[in-house]
């Protein structure tokens, strides 16, 4: 039986550009990897309040409108033992505020599409997978 998790994941674009974050090296977990700012939903949270906490706590930014692009799914190896089935709800979201990374982050960037289909991905974020939603 697969464990089972639901994101929330924000697209964040500007000047044609889509923000992605460096995962940290001292993460356990697929350090050095990127991603889009996301989280887990929590138990009886709605995913856009799941969106501004994950936003917040990871960036320092905070949501002022979040329109729903689409979802992606698929299954991955987490913590080198386990398999999850990560479903991604993804939101393309308008910002406020200045970046601050958390300590699970050493990095951001702003990339273009082509950009992101060369980075190291983190694992259970196949560009094919949701490129259409960009």
């Amino acid at each position: 039986m697969l464990n089972q998790r639901v994101m929330a994941t924000a697209i964040i674009k500007k000047n044609g550009k889509i923000l992605m974050l460096k995962r940290s090296n001292r993460n356990k977990v697929y350090a050095g990897m990127w991603q889009f700012p996301e989280g887990g939903i929590e138990t009886g949270e709605t995913p856009e309040k799941a969106l501004a906490r994950e936003l917040r706590e990871e960036t320092g930014l905070r949501v002022k409108k979040a329109k729903l692009l689409g979802v992606s799914s698929g299954n991955i190896e987490y913590f080198h033992q386990k398999v999850w089935h990560f479903i991604r709800v993804f939101y393309l979201v308008k910002t406020d505020g200045k970046i601050k990374l958390s300590a699970a982050h050493d990095e951001c960037k702003w990339i273009t599409k082509a950009e992101m289909a060369k980075l190291k991905l983190l694992k259970g974020l196949k560009y094919g997978n949701f490129r259409a939603l960009l």
